[in-house]
């Protein structure tokens, strides 16, 4: 179960005791006052998610710790209780901001639900508050894993050196524009723009124009100049975005660009300087294509001055939960939703699942399940979580290595990677009934990549 800091605030050691075991057994982590003093200073060592406090008590009574809490930490929310059974005593608590008030003798579940939908609604509300000021330009919160950690860490080091090229390695969904836009904020170039560009999502020869720029009249269509992506990012960052699918040809041309700090734009013959940070993403094994001589060597390099290997959300399963909750937070604020958390069950479920997809599909499963939910909680059934992968087929492994059982090991590697990824290829068109748009889909990737794959593999038609 989810765990949440307490405050427990009372006079009578034995009532604290009780009101600790009552807690403690429900998975809060409890720490204890004897009176308002005692309170506001344990508030302003370490910010509790709730406080439970008495009415009655010396020097500062509940009420008086009530007004000073919404002063001085007004996120954190404050349950009262009373030996005295009073409506206007109530009111006033209320008015003056308490979250509930409780008479003694207490209902133990009732009270239980008080503090816990209190908690809930203060880490939720923190958790928003983080996501907005990530989105007003600060570091982006990759985790708690160890491997998430160690991605902070590289994305600092090599992030004031902009002179540095960064090509970030990681499936689809891992965060590599994440990652991208971190290099971006913590570099000297942060004031500057930043310009993303999808290397597969467009046709070669608006790609070309999109990146350099064109003349008016450079080709049909052409009715005005327009300035390119190099351009644009002069004084930023340019993020390449899936540079493995760039075509040889434009390889040769960006080479030449990231070579010269300039670009001569389509039809044009006049360099343009430019002056940006590259940093470029892919989720294929750029090795690989460039010992199949589908990237350039040079090139490859060039780009990979430093790398950085974005982890799967299946290797740091200590992620899954504080993302699943960060979008939790951000959907309740985005969709205008009030979901309290997450039941043990539907935790498990989120804990068990593979996540092909990444923090993608994570952030796509919570919302979705947010925005239908019709209980406070989201529980296991909230959430439709269906395979997302495709199995090879059962003769795959017999089959891969056989053309070249007898070559160098990296020419076999290369042949059973080949073999094996046209072998997915093939089942996945057929399960999708020869629709390519579904195909990529299934397999998570965009579909400028699966028709180069598939005209790699000689199943285009």
């Amino acid at each position: 179960m989810r765990e949440f800091d307490l405050l427990i605030v009372d006079d009578e050691p034995d009532l604290r005791w009780v009101l600790r075991g009552l807690f403690e057994d429900e998975g809060f982590a409890v720490r204890e006052a004897a009176d308002g003093d005692e309170a506001l200073r344990a508030v302003a060592e370490a910010s509790p998610d709730v406080v439970l406090s008495d009415m009655r008590m010396p020097r500062v009574p509940g009420i008086e710790l009530l007004r000073s809490l919404r002063r001085d930490a007004p996120e954190v929310p404050v349950v009262l209780l009373s030996a005295v059974e009073d409506l206007a005593t109530a009111v006033e608590a209320v008015k003056e901001g308490a979250f509930d008030y409780q008479a003694k003798p207490y209902d133990p579940q009732r009270l239980l639900l008080s503090v816990r939908r209190a908690a809930e609604q203060s880490r939720l509300k923190r958790e928003v508050a983080e996501l907005r000021r990530a989105r007003a330009g600060g570091v982006p919160d990759f985790g708690p894993s160890r491997a998430a950690q160690q991605l902070r860490r590289a994305i600092a080091l090599v992030a004031p050196q902009d002179a540095i090229a960064v090509l970030l390695r990681g499936e689809s969904g891992t965060g590599k524009e994440v990652a991208a836009r971190a290099l971006h904020a913590l570099s000297p170039n942060a004031g500057g723009p930043f310009v993303a560009v999808d290397c597969g999502a467009l046709p070669e020869h608006l790609l070309e124009s999109h990146l350099f720029g064109h003349e008016r009249g450079a080709f049909t269509g052409a009715d005005r100049a327009r300035a390119g992506l190099f351009p644009m990012a002069d004084g930023g960052t340019l993020f390449l975005d899936e540079i493995g699918n760039l075509p040889l040809m434009l390889q040769a041309k960006l080479l030449r660009a990231l070579q010269e700090r300039a670009v001569v734009p389509l039809g044009g013959s006049k360099p343009v300087p430019f002056r940006a940070r590259l940093v470029a993403a892919t989720n294929a094994d750029l090795l690989t294509d460039v010992a199949a001589g589908r990237f350039r060597t040079d090139l490859y390099h060039r780009l990979a001055e430093f790398t950085i290997a974005l982890p799967p959300l299946r290797e740091r399963r200590e992620d899954v939960l504080h993302f699943a909750r960060r979008f939790l937070a951000e959907a309740n604020d985005e969709l205008g939703r009030n979901v309290r958390g997450m039941t043990p069950a539907a935790e498990q479920l989120l804990l068990a699942h593979g996540w092909p997809g990444n923090l993608r599909e994570l952030r796509n499963a919570v919302r979705r399940a947010a925005l239908l939910a019709a209980s406070p909680d989201l529980d296991a059934g909230d959430f439709e979580l269906t395979p997302a992968t495709v199995e090879p087929p059962a003769d795959a492994a017999r089959t891969v290595a056989a053309p070249q059982d007898d070559g160098p090991l990296a020419e076999r590697l290369r042949a059973a990677n080949d073999a094996m990824e046209a072998a997915i290829l093939r089942q996945t068109l057929a399960a999708c009934d020869g629709n390519k748009a579904a195909a990529a889909r299934t397999l998570q990737i965009d579909y400028t990549t699966l028709h180069r794959k598939l005209k790699r593999h000689g199943l285009a038609s």
